[in-house]
């Protein structure tokens, strides 16, 4: 693959050329790491030299790749990263290979994801829509073959808290509990990653799958909750964890039976008194573009939408 006519060579970094990785400045109105997170990351283990590459042409850097991933994971789970040089033409066509080393490298295994973080209002912006559109062709050229759009959330515990349930008791459950209701919360789901899921694997995969990785979160397990009516009629279920950064809402589900009738207010507010009350200050959440009824509930709690999130996936 070459960028016009002249040829460019990919490099997967070591640890005695780290420095290749250093000094990039992104130019396009998206999140890119700066050199003070990059060290940070590094001493975290959460970026790692292998999994970090970069384009060359004519001696000179002109694209780099940051892979992202747990501190203890074996690979990792997320592109967090690509930058291009400015005036490199095409740069689709480099971002496309440093994607395709990066997933050829890992081989088969858990999906990957490629994250492109952009301002709220990125499509009313001609740049922002241009650096999301050839990181997009790119994702596609590469390897990836689904892209859904996500809305990211957070408030504090400055922020007013939403009235508790009056209606709903929270009760602890074991995990074949939780996968049961992993299964049943999927049918009529928003959520494209789900569909995606029951899809191609099936509902019982997709229980597999979410209760293998909410356990893989960090967080307190303890926390977990069924939620339930007076009469012990479960409505749905929380699971307020971590982010490796944030407490985080990082999963809502109301089963179909019991959707309509404001339930996720009930369940949200619940989350948010469980991460504050264990001190926690800040608190995020993510859903898709496409589920109003998530988003209309975030907002009802207090949360503001903190960015945009593209997400290519495989």
């Amino acid at each position: 693959m070459s960028v016009s006519s002249n040829p460019f060579s990919m490099r997967r970094i070591t640890s005695a050329d780290l420095e290749l990785l250093f000094g990039w400045v992104g130019t396009e109105p998206v999140v890119w790491i700066d050199d003070t997170r990059l060290r940070r990351e590094l001493d975290s283990r959460n970026y790692r030299p292998e999994w970090s590459w970069v384009a060359e042409q004519d001696g000179s850097p002109i694209g780099r790749a940051l892979w992202w991933g747990g501190d203890t994971a074996e690979r990792p789970s997320t592109l967090d990263c690509l930058l291009i040089r400015d005036g490199t033409e095409h740069p689709e066509h480099v971002g496309a290979a440093l994607i395709a080393e990066g997933l050829k490298a890992f081989g088969p295994g858990s999906a990957l994801e490629f994250n492109i973080d952009a301002a709220t209002a990125w499509a009313d912006d001609p740049a922002a829509v241009a650096a999301v559109r050839w990181r997009g062709q790119a994702a596609k050229a590469g390897g990836f073959s689904r892209t859904t759009e996500r809305v990211s959330y957070r408030r504090s515990a400055a922020d007013p808290r939403p009235a508790r349930s009056t209606r709903l008791t929270f009760e602890a459950a074991p995990d074949a509990t939780f996968r049961g209701m992993f299964a049943r919360v999927a049918d009529g789901s928003l959520d494209a990653y789900t569909l995606h899921i029951v899809a191609t694997e099936g509902i019982e995969a997709l229980a597999d799958d979410d209760l293998e990785f909410y356990l893989s979160l960090p967080g307190e397990r303890d926390s977990w909750r069924v939620a339930v009516l007076d009469d012990r009629t479960p409505v749905g279920f929380m699971i307020p964890t971590r982010t490796a950064y944030d407490a985080s809402i990082s999963y809502l589900g109301i089963l179909p039976e019991h959707r309509g009738n404001g339930y996720v207010h009930d369940v949200l507010a619940e989350m948010v008194h469980v991460h504050h009350d264990n001190d926690q200050d800040q608190i995020v959440g993510t859903t898709d573009l496409a589920n109003t009824p998530m988003r209309a509930a975030f907002e009802s709690a207090g949360f503001q939408v903190s960015r945009r999130r593209i997400v290519h996936e495989q």
